[in-house]
């Protein structure tokens, strides 16, 4: 009589019996396995390109001198110009110019550095007669809004005849190239929407609050320290 078989032999037989069937499930599985991890790594991939072809941009530099706007033109109320003294010398030029004229009533040569003097006005500068000169002249020039065209500010002090403080001042100007090429003081700015803008974008600007700040207290020390030309300034208002 055959001894009856344990469960650990009757195990080892069906291993043995459907060992080539476990092999085969393995192979398929390993296989599959080879597949899935294929796709994955090619999905990721393709993910990848994708993301970066879309994240990708390319810049076009901007040639030296450019900004990306028209030859010419800049934003309104944005001069490029950096804000200091003297740091134009042709628009320094036509100031300095103007103002040593305007002491002297010079006509011709205002008349040269505007682009149109009125009767009204030839007439008031003529007959102005306290005025002894203005000295220190002092010229910060901004860029205005097309090329060609400057906001100026002219700060100087004013000497008066027969008082010894000299005044402290700053007068605001629009400059502009005409059409013979030479560069004049515009005298009507008001009518001018454009100008009118410019030179209103250029005193907020914080550094020309300062200049105008600082003029300011000058000007009010200097009526402070002189009662002569405290009373003669009174007088005027």
């Amino acid at each position: 009589m055959a001894k009856p078989m344990s469960r650990k032999d009757r195990f080892r037989e069906w291993v043995s019996d459907n060992l080539r069937y476990m092999l085969l499930i393995l192979a398929i599985l390993v296989v599959v396995g080879l597949i899935l991890l294929v796709v994955h790594l090619v999905s990721s991939n393709s993910d990848q390109e994708g993301a970066g072809g879309n994240a990708q941009v390319t810049a076009t530099p901007t040639p030296a001198g450019e900004s990306g706007q028209e030859d010419g033109q800049q934003s309104a109320g944005e001069p490029g110009q950096e804000f200091a003294a003297e740091n134009n010398a042709q628009v320094s030029a036509v100031a300095t110019t103007y103002f040593t004229a305007l002491a002297s009533k010079d006509i011709g040569t205002i008349k040269e550095a505007v682009d149109t003097l009125p009767a009204e006005d030839e007439a008031q500068i003529t007959a102005e007669d306290q005025v002894e000169s203005y000295n220190d002249i002092i010229t910060y020039t901004l860029d205005g809004s097309t090329e060609g065209t400057y906001v100026a500010f002219v700060s100087y002090n004013c000497k008066y005849k027969e008082i010894d403080t000299q005044l402290p001042m700053l007068m605001e100007l629009y400059m502009y190239t005409n059409e013979e090429g030479n560069l004049v003081i515009a005298s009507d700015v008001e009518s001018d929407t454009q100008i009118a803008e410019a030179m209103s974008s250029a005193l907020e600007r914080e550094e020309v609050k300062a200049l105008v700040g600082n003029v300011q207290a000058s000007y009010e020390q200097a009526l402070e320290s002189d009662a002569d030309l405290k009373a003669y300034v009174e007088s005027l208002q």
